[in-house]
């Protein structure tokens, strides 16, 4: 079971450049604050700054609107970003791409990850969208918001909204294209769902790095190379309108398996 990149590297280039600027903007503008808060032990300078970026873009990403939780006041976020825990926790999973791996259909960490084990990564994943949702939202009970905080702090992987889920359906990933899709708790298929998005992709881009660093290289933003998480968040977004038979991204899967049993 893997995922497999259209090698129609006009068309991903396409994609990207018909993604809204606006939340290309806001994704670059966070990044650089959560790199700089990410980068050294947590201060409520470089917290702050990174809060006000984080709500102003999950607002421009509709937070408040249309029945989705409202964000709480800079300073509350603030403080739950000076946590050390919750900075510790953002901080390895923004490290742990380049180290999920799968092997003979099951997940692996390569050396030097900075988790010791797959179930370690999965719990710290849970818990911090779980620590997310209560430090920077109001009520939240979704997995969309908090997805899309950790996107835009650590750039791991796509966040769950519709559209991605759209795309997700469009690729022939199954089960996850559903109207509510509550915040889960670890070992559950949900959790489950959340968790092996990221093995897949790291996965994907070890086969398709040069299609689609070329497909970056000749877009708009050339800035989103390296930014593996956050493509396929656009790719999956852009296609959740296309056939599958046109998908940008693709998936196989062994009909006798659950996807995310691996």
């Amino acid at each position: 079971m893997s995922f497999s990149v259209n090698d129609d590297t006009a068309a991903i280039t396409a994609a990207i450049n018909a993604f809204n600027a606006a939340y290309h903007s806001d994704y670059f503008t966070v990044r650089t604050e959560a790199i700089d808060y990410l980068s050294e032990p947590p201060s409520t300078a470089s917290a702050s700054r990174l809060a006000l970026a984080l709500i102003t873009a999950l607002e421009n990403w509709g937070a408040g609107k249309r029945g989705a939780p409202d964000c709480r006041p800079v300073d509350a976020a603030t403080e739950a970003l000076c946590k050390p825990t919750i900075r510790q926790k953002l901080t390895n999973l923004a490290n742990s791409l380049e180290f999920l791996s799968l092997a003979d259909g099951k997940r692996s960490l390569k050396v030097g990850s900075p988790f010791e084990t797959v179930e370690e990564f999965d719990t710290c994943l849970i818990e911090t969208l779980n620590e997310l949702a209560a430090g920077l939202l109001v009520g939240n009970t979704n997995v969309t918001y908090p997805m899309k905080a950790l996107l835009l702090i650590t750039g791991l992987m796509p966040a769950y909204d519709s559209q991605v889920k759209g795309g997700l359906a469009v690729a022939g990933v199954s089960g996850v294209n559903r109207t509510r899709y509550l915040l889960p708790v670890e070992e559950c298929p949900d959790a489950k769902k959340i968790c092996v998005l990221p093995f897949y992709i790291a996965d994907c881009i070890s086969r398709a790095a040069p299609v689609l660093n070329r497909a970056i290289e000749n877009s708009n933003y050339p800035m989103l190379k390296g930014q593996h998480g956050r493509l396929f968040d656009v790719l999956l977004f852009v296609q959740r309108n296309l056939t599958p038979e046109s998908a940008l991204i693709s998936f196989s899967a062994a009909q006798a398996r659950r996807w995310y049993a691996i």
